[in-house]
């Protein structure tokens, strides 16, 4: 069985190239190998920074208006914060990373017309990639999305266009399950916000965690990376 925790940074758009944040749309996904372990890391981690993180919410992502915690938001952290984040959860391999990262640049003008289409046709390619790789076993899958990156109309969809073209058609996984939650409920998903943030800074920001990106792919925490368009 494969489990995803999967949450994204930056737009899918084709507007405003010049300015810097609207040149990368980054998917991250996590494939917990220690889902409890994992999620007691995720505690110990808030505990630990509770104080730090309360400062660094300017925006007010992070904490309720009643000044309890809510969830983690990695555009709400300081650079330094990311490396502390990277430190704390990549000790023990609880889990691995995969990244989609969607040059807008290069994306044909037509792509971003339907934007719940575009995503869900980047999960489906990126899929079949490591599924084609042996990156990822054939098998039943479990997909768990932030639900605030869907509209409501379109949420059935993925799930039954994944069954359609990778089981009943290519047949190269058994089978698919999509649901969509609130992330301040689903710890792992905030772990893939952190992380597909911190891509994200480093594209947009010459190269910034490229020293601890590297780090990642070569302790294997970072199994892939699928690069739309295909080059």
């Amino acid at each position: 069985m494969n489990t995803f925790y999967i949450d994204e940074s930056g737009s899918m758009t084709k507007k405003y190239l010049n300015y810097y944040k609207n040149k990368f749309f980054v998917v991250c996904i996590i494939m917990p190998k220690n889902k409890k372990q994992l999620k007691r890391v995720y505690k110990r981690f808030v505990s630990c920074h509770i104080d730090d993180l309360r400062k660094l919410d300017k925006e007010q992502k992070m904490f309720y208006e009643n000044g309890k915690f809510k969830e983690l938001k990695g555009s709400s952290f300081s650079s330094k914060m990311k490396r502390e984040f990277i430190h704390y959860f990549c000790q023990n391999h609880l889990f691995e990373i995969f990244y989609i990262v969607c040059d807008n640049r290069e994306v044909q003008s037509h792509f971003y017309q339907n934007t719940s289409r575009a995503f869900n046709y980047l999960i489906k390619l990126s899929l079949e990639h490591f599924t084609k790789y042996q990156l990822i076993k054939s098998t039943e899958n479990y997909l768990f999305i932030d639900e605030r990156n869907v509209k409501t109309d379109t949420k059935a969809t993925l799930e039954e266009y994944l069954n359609i073209e990778m089981v009943t058609g290519d047949r190269i996984q058994e089978s698919f399950s999509v649901s969509y939650c609130q992330s301040e409920r689903k710890e792992l998903i905030q772990i893939a916000d952190v992380f597909a943030n911190i891509y994200f800074t480093n594209l947009i920001s010459n190269n910034c965690f490229l020293n601890e990106l590297n780090r990642l792919k070569q302790e294997k925490y970072i199994i892939n990376e699928f690069i739309f368009p295909l080059k």
